[in-house]
């Protein structure tokens, strides 16, 4: 895959639309700093290899290599134990968002409350923003829709200040501020309320056209989300064209095996043939078929998408 781990945010929002925190794994298309990283951790003589550790578990998460990403973790735990509250804090809170990809809810849950306790005790705002979008995705995962929309909004608040607070004071990054601005766009969706899931990918895009090309993942990311919104509120026509766009775009960034891409055109698929476009909905599905250990949407239930988001 092409630097998603740029964006774990964004990828976990489609993994809990799509497979229900259950994405399937896929080969990295970058296997040579996986490799890298893997023989680093067997040198004895490595410097700080706890956080050598951490970096091999963020990369095999990214790869959607689950079992490796849990050991790899783990290791880092261990070894960064006496390393500082900030430390730990982010290091929880990222294995605990490897934990609601892979719908291990109480797993995550103990990590990302955790995690949040250690920010609230060093008072790190941001910290504690990401806690709270953190939960909001946790909370989504649980079908705890007004949970959900109730730690979105408290992130969007911390994370995207109004324009009256100074400037400075807020140090989010785009793709927090846009992970932050989509999980509260799913909240609402999930509980029904696509009409008022729109503004926030408004504002997303906003901030995505104003810090990426064009032609980048979190611009194809949002047009999808922008269509998955639209579909769900009864527009089907608007919604074909921007997810189709949004999946061409997912398709050249990431590649066709990645399973955010794949619950993408999961979707889409489950569009057309509600639309009526059987034709396009079959050869949605062939393309679909025809990646390396895909099985039919209809064989899981996850596959077919979160029932909360429906």
């Amino acid at each position: 895959m092409r630097n998603v781990s740029k964006f774990p945010g964004l990828f976990l929002a489609l993994v809990l639309i799509a497979a229900g925190g259950a994405a399937q794994e896929t080969e990295s298309t970058a296997p040579g700093e996986i490799h890298r990283y893997e023989l680093l951790v067997q040198q004895p003589a490595t410097k700080d290899k706890g956080m050598v550790w951490w970096k091999l578990a963020m990369l095999y998460q990214d790869a959607a290599r689950y079992a490796d990403a849990e050991h790899a973790y783990k290791q880092a735990l261990r070894l960064l134990q006496s390393s500082g509250r900030t430390i730990q804090a982010n290091l929880k809170d990222q294995m605990g968002t490897m934990y609601v990809e892979t719908g291990r809810y109480a797993e995550a849950e103990q990590l990302e409350q955790n995690a949040l306790a250690l920010r609230e005790a060093q008072q790190d705002a941001l910290g504690i923003g990401l806690s709270w979008m953190h939960l909001a995705m946790l909370s989504l995962g649980k079908r705890q829709n007004a949970e959900g929309e109730m730690y979105a909004e408290l992130a969007v608040e911390r994370l995207i200040p109004d324009r009256s607070e100074k400037a400075g004071q807020n140090t989010a990054t785009p793709e927090q501020k846009m992970t932050a601005l989509i999980y509260l766009s799913l909240a609402r969706c999930a509980a029904r309320n696509c009409v008022d899931a729109l503004a926030p990918l408004k504002r997303a895009m906003t901030i995505a056209d104003a810090s990426y090309p064009k032609q980048s993942f979190p611009v194809a990311y949002i047009t999808f989300l922008e269509g998955y919104a639209r579909w769900k509120r009864g527009d089907s026509h608007s919604a074909a064209r921007l997810m189709k766009s949004g999946t061409e775009g997912m398709e050249v960034r990431l590649g066709w095996g990645h399973p955010t891409y794949i619950s993408a055109m999961r979707q889409y698929e489950k569009l057309l043939m509600q639309s009526g476009h059987e034709a396009e909905a079959a050869e949605v599905k062939q393309k679909l078929l025809r990646l390396p250990g895909v099985q039919p949407a209809t064989q899981s239930a996850r596959a077919e998408g979160i029932a909360s988001l429906r």
